[in-house]
């Protein structure tokens, strides 16, 4: 079954906006074709009335403190990426439950493209992503399609995190944004 969630389609179109403002060109902090650090963070609701943003603006500890109502599932620094890198992100834990087999856990493939010019930066990533669930009275499979978007990079001076993805059915919701380099 394959989900891009209306909210989230909405928001992505208004954090891309939103970013363009944050990207300033000519600041001279990255370059084209430079290694840049893709974060990623996975988070699942565990309090029913909590609302995950489009985008968190602030330090790593302001958003971890925005997500009060969601506890991580996974945070993933990826080092030194280039365009073009698909970056394989993975949480996962298979247990046996009465006797089968349970799986949960996220798996991610993610495209990252950079496509930064010497008076521009500009990042993305969009892949597809696996949420399972099986085991414990729960039967999810869930492919998750994740649509290019526009990554935010700290190096520029905004320190923001923007949501890729949310399921409404588990909870589940994932956010990134781009470091310096080597």
């Amino acid at each position: 079954m394959f989900r891009i969630s209306s909210k989230v389609s909405n928001s992505l179109i208004v954090a891309g906006l939103a970013l363009q403002g944050f990207l300033f060109a000519g600041l001279g902090v990255a370059q084209a074709g430079d290694a840049r650090h893709v974060n990623f963070a996975a988070f699942e609701k565990d309090k029913a009335d909590f609302e995950y943003e489009a985008i968190v603006v602030g330090k790593f500890a302001d958003f971890i403190h925005a997500m009060d109502g969601a506890q991580v599932l996974l945070i993933s620094h990826t080092a030194d990426a280039i365009n073009g890198d698909v970056i394989n992100i993975q949480q996962d834990v298979l247990r046996e439950n009465k006797g089968q087999l349970g799986d949960f856990g996220i798996n991610c493939q993610m495209s990252f493209v950079d496509e930064s010019t010497p008076q521009n930066t500009s990042y993305a990533i969009g892949g597809l992503c696996k949420i399972i669930q099986v085991g414990g009275g729960k039967d999810i499979r869930l492919s998750a399609v994740i649509p290019m978007a526009s990554l935010p990079d700290t190096a520029q001076g905004v320190d923001a995190w923007v949501e890729l993805y949310e399921d409404e059915t588990t909870g589940i919701a994932f956010y990134a944004n781009v470091s310096g380099g080597r």
